[in-house]
């Protein structure tokens, strides 16, 4: 006896997947962990889980369209122009926000919901680190995926109605006026042979290097960190057991954007790329052999860049620049950071790449607890003596969900909880004579010292001028910042 197929409509039969607008004028990065406004990089990053979960349903022949609004400099209500034009209503709305950019997103993407009546989920740090909380602060948001979503959303988008959402375990969901917690922290089982994500239906140009004005895409290697560092979201997010993709897959995929996108710079994705240096050689020997035309930066580690001949290998790999997590002068207030890492280890790292040709781009934070007007600049002095390539210099940032927030909040340090202002352009700790306006100050300063020294402007004159040529809003930006001290602008709606 033969039987009809079900035809019972799916909730993701018709599923928008958008990167939501501007906030404020300003552009910000809404992917993984990163929630940082465009000028930290000098660039916005793709929305790489969104081409992800796009690449997902259309393997199983679910419709779909994803839009990155930030990318395109487009509003909601360009957005439902184009919808209504092409006749697509979707019945489900999907969206990555961050801490900072959490209630203008929201108030964006909830004008898609009254207008189609679809449903609304969203993902990112603050769903991953304090769900509930943020669903309070999310009153028109339906859910939220914890912790990885790409399975969460796969399964959410092959239900048919709502009332079955008790069914997904990494889900914290609303039913009525009660907000459901999530049973389990999500985790994408399929990690290893993921698809290439949905690439084609972005437009690609958007997404640009500055100094190299090329187009990139992020490429994953791996996630999770077994590292502790308390600032971080990244454990919170993705967990703390380390899983890595293999050296085939990820030069398949590179060559396949090379092939099909015309694409050879890629951000190679992971918490720390080069953590497991006897994988990482095999992605390294794969795209030496292959002779592959491409170049690639991505997150190092120190303590992983210890001997020249891995460092020459990334190099010769096409391997163009490495950010290293420095932080700080003192090796104590690194410990207190629970970050595990040796000042003599920063400066071989830095010695041996300097030695192969990789350009280094170093991180440095100002204002962790414990820390005076005095340590601030120590740690300037000490990122002008090792002298990276580049450098950046961030107020520690207490996120929710991290034991950092926990510690300020236990000592008594928190100078505000306004999540809008979870960021790096702003300080919201206070104590030990250190406040917004003195580390703020100091992280200008810091940038002053650093990159107007005549030795440092002669040895990079050609980065200066196409960091301005390629990237001109976001070098005034800094500049006008670092040398005249002007206001951070506020990114609300």
């Amino acid at each position: 006896m033969s039987h009809a197929p079900d035809t019972t409509p799916l909730l993701g039969q018709r599923t928008l997947l958008v990167n939501p607008p501007l906030v404020g004028g300003i552009a910000f990065t809404r992917q993984g962990r990163c929630q940082e406004r465009e000028e930290v990089l000098g660039t916005t990053k793709p929305p790489y889980t969104l081409a992800l979960i796009a690449a997902l349903l259309r393997q199983r022949g679910q419709t779909v369209r994803l839009v990155d609004l930030t990318a395109s400099r487009r509003n909601v209500a360009d957005l439902i122009r184009d919808l209504d034009a092409e006749g697509f209503h979707p019945t489900l709305i999907l969206f990555p926000s961050t801490t900072p950019t959490l209630a203008a997103d929201v108030a964006a993407i909830a004008a898609l919901k009254v207008r189609y009546g679809a449903p609304m989920f969203c993902f990112g740090p603050h769903a991953s680190t304090t769900p509930a909380e943020a669903m309070a602060r999310a009153p028109q948001v339906d859910g939220m995926f914890v912790g990885e979503p790409e399975d969460a959303a796969l399964e959410l988008a092959a239900l048919p109605t709502l009332n079955e959402m008790g069914n997904i375990a990494s889900l914290t969901y609303r039913r009525g006026t009660e907000v459901v917690p999530h049973r389990a922290h999500g985790s994408y089982a399929g990690f290893q042979t993921t698809p290439v994500p949905a690439w084609d239906l972005l437009d690609l140009s958007r997404y640009s290097l500055p100094l190299e004005n090329q187009r990139y895409v992020i490429i994953e290697t791996s996630r999770g960190c077994p590292y502790t560092c308390d600032f971080c979201v990244a454990p919170v997010h993705q967990g703390h057991i380390f899983r890595e993709r293999s050296a085939a897959a990820i030069v398949d995929e590179m060559a396949y954007m090379v092939r099909n996108h015309g694409v050879k710079f890629f951000y190679l994705w992971g918490d720390t790329v080069t953590l497991n240096v006897k994988s990482f050689s095999a992605i390294c020997e794969e795209i030496i052999t292959r002779r592959l035309d491409v170049r690639w930066f991505g997150n190092a580690r120190a303590d992983n860049l210890q001997d020249p001949a891995f460092v020459d290998r990334l190099k010769r790999s096409g391997c163009w620049m490495l950010a290293l997590g420095i932080e700080t002068e003192s090796d104590d207030t690194r410990k207190d950071m629970m970050k595990r890492l040796e000042s003599r280890k920063i400066r071989i790292a830095l010695k041996n790449m300097r030695a192969s040709g990789v350009k280094s781009f170093g991180f440095f934070i100002l204002g962790y607890p414990g820390e005076d007007v005095k340590a601030l600049d120590r740690t300037i002095d000490y990122a002008i003596d090792l002298d990276p390539d580049f450098a950046n210099f961030y107020p520690a940032v207490p996120y929710p969900g991290t034991e950092l927030y926990n510690k300020a909040r236990r000592d008594g340090l928190l100078a505000s909880e306004d999540w809008t202002k979870m960021e790096y352009s702003y300080y919201l700790m206070k104590g030990n004579g250190l406040d917004e306006q003195v580390v703020m100050d100091a992280v200008n300063r810091a940038k002053r010292r650093f990159f107007l020294r005549p030795r440092y402007l002669v040895r990079h004159a050609g980065d200066v001028v196409r960091l301005a040529v390629t990237k001109f809003p976001v070098a005034w930006e800094i500049g006008s910042r670092m040398i005249f001290g002007s206001k951070v602008t506020d990114a609300r709606p």
